[in-house]
């Protein structure tokens, strides 16, 4: 085994980053030659003096780099080079990336779950995560999912804030509480593909408005309005999908007049929002009466969590819970509490920076590319 040490020096960012940057130097070197079998996770940990989940990230960003394979029951290794002179290992393809997912490309730490986990075994009370609870989510889970939206700005109380199993089924309670077969949903020209199968499940025709560089166009909105009798537009003011496109606040007022003038209701996707230094706020903030805002800690967090959020208008609480009583019947609460206890500790502000500073280096490395 190489007794390797990485030399990370005052190298800003994560440690992983930095560990799998001096892996990345090491092997451009010569340092470490094609084949040299890496310590383990638990002994470089404690000879860094970070945790094994540290270790884990970083091994992973530099398998994803192409630099080293992972073999079981034999350890991590260096690829050896090809006849082109690139890494390679065992495979000589690399594995594919599905493009069809979009998700964090640096995952959540296993060990942050373990550690969680292991917290909530030695729990007196566990019996309570166990049990039919409340459809929208006990109070401590929405309290803490108001915490949670109040970093991207919603203004909203936990009494209008419901858990639901992620976005997709966040989108599905709304379209329950609001509409009908039959109905109009308004769409921009570009949306989510995932809602328009969903509303043809649910009988909803899709009329689109269209966009520009901006975003969506409100005398377009505006128009739509005044020519039929749509009953909600979903709209994704912020990192829009799929043009990343962001609304100022005047088009975001302009929107949400015109929702109140022709009694149109609002679905809001924020489910990027937590990458942006600043935007003008949610429409909801504009609008609470009859906007309903959508995310979840599928991007910021872990995929695998399958756990969101929707804050309802006042008066469609009601529905909203009725909704995700017909759905699921709750979110599960072992997942919420995991969740919970995350954005408390400051967990979940942590891993979403994480994710916001990798986005921010793959950026800058297009640009640079």
């Amino acid at each position: 085994m190489t007794m390797w040490l990485p030399e990370l020096g005052n190298r800003a960012g994560p440690r992983y980053l930095a560990i799998a940057a001096a892996l990345q130097e090491d092997v451009s070197r010569g340092r470490l030659q094609p084949g040299a079998r890496l310590p383990t996770h638990r002994e470089l940990a404690y000879r860094l003096g970070v945790t094994v989940g540290t270790i884990s990230r970083a091994y992973l960003e530099a398998e994803r780099r192409g630099l080293i394979v992972g073999e079981v029951g034999r350890g991590t290794f260096v690829r050896r080079l090809g006849p082109d002179g690139a890494q390679a290992g065992p495979n000589a393809n690399p594995a594919p990336i599905n493009l069809a997912l979009n998700q964090p490309a640096v995952a959540a730490p296993a060990s942050e779950l373990a550690t969680t986990l292991a917290h909530l075994s030695r729990q007196n009370d566990l019996e309570k995560l166990l049990l039919y609870r409340d459809e929208r989510g006990h109070a401590a889970h929405r309290e803490a999912g108001a915490a949670w939206l109040a970093r991207t700005g919603l203004a909203a109380d936990a009494e209008r804030i419901a858990v639901t199993c992620g976005t997709q089924h966040a989108f599905h309670v709304a379209l329950l509480a609001i509409t009908q077969p039959g109905d109009t949903l308004l769409v921009e020209a570009l949306t989510y593909p995932g809602l328009k199968t969903l509303a043809a499940r649910l009988g909803l025709g899709l009329q689109s408005i269209a966009i520009d560089r901006e975003g969506l166009i409100p005398d377009s909105l505006e128009a739509a309005c005044r020519e039929g009798k749509p009953r909600a537009l979903f709209i994704m003011p912020t990192l829009h999908n799929p043009t990343t496109a962001t609304l100022s606040a005047a088009r975001r007022a302009a929107i949400a007049e015109i929702a109140r003038r022709y009694d149109l209701l609002i679905v809001e996707d924020d489910i990027y929002g937590f990458l942006c230094d600043e935007h003008p706020g949610p429409i909801a903030n504009l609008a609470p009466e009859r906007t309903f805002y959508v995310t979840s800690v599928s991007k910021s967090l872990a995929a695998g969590l399958r756990l969101g959020y929707i804050a309802a208008p006042a008066d469609y609480v009601a529905r909203v819970a009725a909704a995700i009583r017909s759905s699921v019947w709750m979110a599960p609460p072992l997942i919420a509490e995991i969740v919970t206890r995350w954005i408390r500790d400051g967990t979940a502000a942590r891993l979403a920076e994480v994710c916001r500073q990798d986005v921010r280096r793959r950026q800058l490395r297009a640009m640079q590319i």
